[in-house]
């Protein structure tokens, strides 16, 4: 008479613990730098929103050979945004061709070029002394003054750094 075997497919229970305790202690190390990863490119994203408006403002006040401003605006939604002096840029911004008055959007004389909103809501975007309700370029594509625009995701900050010249360049930091 022969012996037959059973041939057992599966996993012991001492083997199961090892996988569990082994993803537990990678899943450990590893979602605090998850978190972190997001947080730096949820920053950088948002950075590149809006240095994509500047350096379409810039572009079209060469093309257009006229002032072209970005300004801070609490009513993006609205049918007809306009600039605000008591907004905050992390509420969204306006591009323009600004004819009238410089940083202001006037009905009668201003061209609406493009709305902006952050895809961020958790963002806090300030600025320096120079861009504190807007930012202007010149029909040369130079910028009337040097300034900073800061995005702030947590404790990840992204610095846009606008010269004279028009140019925009980025630094990090923390907040």
């Amino acid at each position: 008479m022969r012996c037959k075997t059973i041939n057992s497919l599966g996993f012991t229970l001492v083997e199961l613990m090892i996988t569990v305790a082994i993803v537990g202690i990678v899943a450990a190390l590893g979602i605090p730098s998850f978190q972190e990863m997001l947080r730096q490119n949820r920053a950088s994203s948002l950075a590149n929103e809006l240095a994509a408006s500047l350096n379409l403002a810039r572009s079209e006040a060469i093309k257009q050979g006229a002032r072209v401003s970005v300004c801070k605006s609490a009513n993006i939604t609205d049918a007809s945004p306009t600039c605000s002096t008591t907004a905050n840029w992390q509420n969204g911004w306006l591009i323009f061709v600004d004819k009238g008055t410089s940083g202001s959007f006037d009905d009668s004389s201003d061209t609406r070029l493009k709305v902006g909103q952050p895809s961020n809501s958790n963002a806090v975007i300030s600025a320096g002394s120079t861009f504190t309700n807007y930012v202007s370029y010149l029909p040369s594509g130079s910028s009337p003054s040097n300034g900073t625009l800061d995005i702030c995701v947590d404790d990840v900050k992204r610095s846009i750094i606008i010269i004279t010249t028009g140019r925009i360049r980025f630094s990090k930091g923390t907040c």
